[in-house]
């Protein structure tokens, strides 16, 4: 497929990827249909008005045959489960090729990718391994589902340039021929399983980041995964490995950079800089000698259990959200320190019910209520932990849109 020859390009779901690869494809002087299961009124009439100004046709509150069958190619934004019925029957009757924002950027570039993956401690690896290559190469690029879609900065990408990507399995379910020259996978734990059958289908997905790799590129992995024997004979690439018995995203990142020869003090340098990213592990406020920590992040049992095990002191739990079908009993050996759950969110009964055995819970309506009846609870050095281990979906755009609120709550309690 030669994407001169196409002229008329759809991209399904118009989130801030989906924007991103709007004004990707009409860079490259293409008629752009848009296709968006929410409802226009949600979405500011002076951001349609602009594409519409270029001539990008809409079409909202679902996915229509009617609508796509004048486009040659479709573009899936990440969001965008090709297990809906209704979108693999359009695909299959209009015989469209399709794929994602990940594999069309890869189309664009000569880049070579640094691809990371995994469950847990992607954004802080990928971008703690962006930092220290940045130490030694000026051309390097930071994207994908850390929160800055590819399409943003593709085309300004040279060959001799470091791109630098957070990928997650959703993003790894429309990958044709994306190679990465380095191509990491971190941890496997139970997630989105919402999305997929089982737990296989979820590590299938995870492990098609290396699918296209060659005996020239590199393969990234964890000593310490379980089923290490049977993921090493699938892989062409040169075997570098890591463990998680040492910090796991620092000890990934000096084997990623020493792949481009960084000296180990160039990540320590780094290392020693880095207060932390947004919504993991962060410290938002000290009232009254409790600290209130916002790890919003944790949209899996497995972030929250990682959490509790960094926090020495007694504390508070705020939890809940989506339900993404995962075991959320793994939480109990960990519960030890933990005083009272107040939970939120549409998984608020289903979690208290495998809890309260274990330690008082209650449930709030709002974020807002758990969090001032956090503070009212909780003793002088006692941290209150904002660790939802669900998706932020039932009450928030995204777990940043969720993190804020929290630490808006949190900057205006007395």
């Amino acid at each position: 497929m030669q994407i001169e020859n196409i002229k008329k390009i759809a991209i399904l779901g118009w989130g801030k990827t989906g924007i991103a690869l709007t004004n990707l494809v009409l860079s490259l002087k293409k008629k752009v249909y848009i296709s968006e299961k929410r409802e226009r009124k949600e979405f500011p009439s002076f951001i349609i008005d602009k594409f519409k100004d270029k001539e990008v046709e809409f079409e909202f509150g679902g996915h229509s045959e009617k609508f796509l069958k004048h486009a040659q190619l479709i573009i899936l934004s990440p969001g965008i489960n090709l297990k809906d019925v209704s979108i693999t029957r359009i695909v299959q009757n209009l015989n469209l090729p399709y794929l994602g924002e990940i594999e069309f950027c890869y189309w664009l570039t000569k880049a070579k990718f640094i691809a990371i993956t995994g469950t847990n401690g992607k954004t802080t690896t990928t971008f703690l391994a962006y930092r220290v290559l940045k130490e030694k190469r000026k051309r390097v690029f930071l994207g994908g589902n850390i929160g800055i879609p590819l399409s943003c900065f593709v085309l300004k990408t040279k060959p001799k340039d470091l791109i630098v990507l957070e990928i997650s399995s959703f993003q790894l379910e429309t990958i044709i021929k994306f190679r990465p020259f380095v191509a990491t996978l971190l941890n496997l734990e139970q997630d989105h399983l919402d999305r997929y059958s089982d737990f296989r289908q979820y590590i299938e997905a995870k492990l098609n980041i290396f699918k296209n790799q060659r005996e020239v590129d590199y393969a990234v992995l964890n000593r310490n995964i379980n089923f290490l024997k049977e993921l090493e004979k699938t892989i062409k690439a040169k075997k570098i490995y890591f463990s998680s018995s040492y910090n796991e995203n620092l000890s990934c990142v000096y084997r990623i950079t020493s792949i481009f020869g960084v000296p180990r003090l160039i990540c320590e340098k780094v290392f020693s800089q880095f207060k932390g990213l947004p919504h993991r592990l962060e410290l938002v406020k000290e009232i009254k000698g409790i600290k209130f920590i916002n790890d919003s992040k944790a949209t899996n049992p497995h972030s929250t259990i990682w959490a509790l095990k960094n926090i020495k002191q007694p504390l508070i739990l705020i939890a809940g959200g989506k339900d993404k079908g995962v075991d959320f009993s793994a939480i109990i050996p960990y519960l030890k320190k933990v005083k009272k759950i107040n939970l939120i969110g549409e998984s608020a009964h289903k979690l208290k019910k495998i809890f309260s055995p274990y330690v008082y819970t209650e449930i709030f309506y709002s974020l807002k209520e758990a969090v001032i009846n956090s503070f009212k609870e909780a003793s002088k050095n006692d941290v209150v932990l904002f660790s939802p281990m669900c998706a932020s979906f039932d009450m928030f755009s995204n777990y940043r849109e969720r993190g804020e609120e929290f630490k808006k709550t949190v900057r205006s309690l007395c």
